[in-house]
């Protein structure tokens, strides 16, 4: 069994559907990136009590590194995984769909983070 440290200090056992909700909510709505690509391509190396912080991070740099003139929407991939780190940090949520819901909630309002 894996766990993780979340930011607070909380353990957990590791709950790899969330990381997916993480990236899913990442490449929503962009052509050219690919939701197992990151997560592959991140070769995160889970071990036991992982810290969550160090994941994110690693999921960030997967994206910023694939940034490339032909494939330019990944530069959005790795901010809306900036985004949500920040938000994360800042309002201390621990669910993605929570984060995910608020900017549905904008976007229907007219306020967009992505375009």
């Amino acid at each position: 069994m894996v766990r993780v440290v979340k930011r607070n200090g909380r353990v957990e056992t590791l709950d790899v559907s969330k990381i997916q909700k993480y990236t899913s909510a990442a490449i929503e709505g962009l052509e050219g990136v690919s939701q197992s690509e990151l997560e592959v391509d991140a070769k995160l190396q889970f071990r036991d009590m992982i810290h969550t912080k160090e994941i994110q991070k690693t999921l960030i740099k997967t994206a910023v590194d694939k940034i490339d003139i032909d494939r330019p929407n990944w530069t959005f991939v790795a901010a809306r995984l900036f985004l949500y780190d920040i938000y994360h940090v800042v309002t201390g949520l621990q669910d993605t769909t929570t984060f995910v819901n608020i900017l549905n909630e904008e976007r229907e309002k007219g306020v967009s983070y992505w375009d």
